[in-house]
Parts: C-alpha cells; structure tokens; sequence
C-alpha cells in the first residue's frame, strides 16, 4: 500500500476544490482536463474517500474535501513562504498567518487589528477564517489555524488548547435607525421596540437573555442572526434595533447612518485572542498578538 502523499496530486485537488470545476483548473494549471481528472481520483483513492461530489461539470467538496482544503491551504503557504525566504536570504519574516475571527466579533473590529497588525509588520500576510467559535477551536487544535480571535474562550474539554488571554471588554449598546429611535424616545416602550438578536447559540445572545430576564422585558424579536454585518444592514433598512460594541459604535453609526438608543443593557462581552504552540510564523502570529492588545484603545 503507498503510504507516501503525492503533492502533486494535492496541488490539483487544490486547484480543482478553488476554481470549482475540472475545466476552470485545468486551464489555469495550464495541464488537459482528463489528466487532471485522473490525479484528483488518485488522491481519492490514495485516502480511500471521496473528495468531491460530481454536479455536472461543477465539483463541490464533501466534508472531507473540505478539511483536506485547509491543510492544503495551510501546507503550500508554508511552502511558498518557505521559498521565498530562502531566497530572500532572511528568516525572520512574519510569513503567513491564518486567522480565526469567530462570526460575534465586530468585522470594524477586525479590520482595525488587521491594519495595526500590518502597521507593525509590512510584510505579514493573513489569512482570515470565520466561523463559529466552536469550529475554530477545531481548526485551531489540528493547526489548520494559528490564532483565534472570539468573545469567548475555548471550553474546558478543548484541554489541548490554552485558555486564551483575555485582552478586553466591550460594552454592549443599542443602535438603530433614526425612525425607530425617534419611536423609542417618544415612548420609552421596550415591548414595542423591533430587535435584531444574534444567534441563540452566541453568548451575546445568553447575556442579552438574561437582561431581558432580569428587567421583565419581552422582547419583539424581528430576526436573529450569525452574521453581525447581515444584521446592520437590516437595521440600517428600519427593521429593528441591534445590539453595537461600544469600541465601534461610533464607526457602525457614521457607516450604517444609525444613532445610539438612550439606555444602557449592562452587558459586556469579552474579547479573548488564543493561540497554540507553532513552530511557524512565531513572528506573524507575535505581531497580530501585540496589535490585538491594543484594538479596544484604537
């Protein structure tokens, strides 16, 4: 039985998983199309499963395909940050880092750590994933990841990761558009204000749970959502008010034309950055670390 992986073939699978079809890859490895359809069934055969699911001439990934993807991902940028420093030269290039931002986590709050991280290290590369914290401690424990960036620290069964550093804490407000906080001033009424929730699954949602719990409030939930951004957009629309972390309440505001609601939840959601022991990237990973510390100051 061969054991030996052939990079060649995960090269292609690569190309093939990307472009999302045999044809757009083979065009753009410059190689025929049946000589790539034969490589990807290599692979198949080499690990003994499908990687993809045939539509026509569209290629989607199994679940398999898809966690062969980030490997893949992660081996050929080591590779290619490999070559180019040995012909630089240099070995001490922060290289390419892979980010998790878990999907509670401001995307202005993101991008703020991405551009003090890049401040400090012009050459850094990152490549950022988002998901629910769940799945990236996943990713992160089998170093399909290098660091996580979430409002919540892995779980006490996650035992192969560290418990995380807890830089911060964001205050949690309201915010909405100017007609329903006209509304809200007027009337003062919590049991006729539109929100917009997070999932019930987030801890933002458990905290927003018990405030209501502890107030008597019942609130109109409007539509729940993972995707904070989805969520601004709608109530940039009118359709209800969303919870806004303080450190960029004044950015979501000017983008989403919304204005802060005058009263205060008393919720605070943390801010934890983790990260495992790598033998790679140590200087990248050491740049968005330092930045991270310094984002709810920005």
């Amino acid at each position: 039985m061969n054991t030996q992986l052939n990079y060649h073939h995960l090269r292609y699978f690569l190309a093939v998983a990307t472009c999302g079809g045999i044809t757009a890859a083979a065009d753009a490895l410059h190689v025929s199309a049946p000589t790539l359809s034969a490589q990807v069934r290599e692979l198949e055969e080499f690990f003994g499963t499908m990687l993809f699911r045939r539509e026509g001439r569209r290629m989607t990934l199994t679940e398999t395909g898809r966690h062969l993807m980030g490997y893949a991902e992660r081996i050929f940028a080591i590779g290619d940050e490999m070559v180019d420093s040995v012909k630089r030269g240099g070995f001490s290039s922060p290289g390419v880092v892979f980010l998790g931002v878990a999907d509670a986590i401001p995307k202005l709050l993101a991008a703020r750590l991405l551009e003090r991280a890049c401040e400090k290290a012009p050459e850094l590369r990152v490549v950022v994933r988002e998901g629910l914290p769940q799945e990236l401690w996943g990713a992160l424990s089998t170093h399909q990841i290098d660091l996580v960036l979430a409002n919540e620290a892995p779980p006490p069964t996650r035992m192969n990761l560290p418990p995380g550093i807890r830089i911060g804490r964001m205050r949690v407000l309201f915010a909405a558009a100017p007609n329903i906080a006209k509304m809200f001033r007027k009337n003062g009424n919590f049991s006729e204000l539109p929100i917009l929730a997070p999932a019930r699954e987030s801890v933002l949602r458990r905290e927003l749970e018990r405030w209501w719990a502890e107030n008597d409030i019942t609130p109109l939930i409007r539509a729940e959502f993972d995707d904070g951004a989805a969520m601004l957009e709608l109530a940039a629309r009118g359709l209800g008010a969303a919870p806004v972390h303080e450190p960029v309440l004044k950015d979501v505001c000017k983008r989403y034309g919304l204005v802060q609601l005058p009263f205060h939840c008393e919720i605070e959601d943390d801010l934890f950055v983790v990260t495992g022991d790598r033998q790679y990237n140590h200087t990248g990973v050491s740049a968005l670390m330092d930045s991270a510390r310094g984002i709810l100051k920005a």
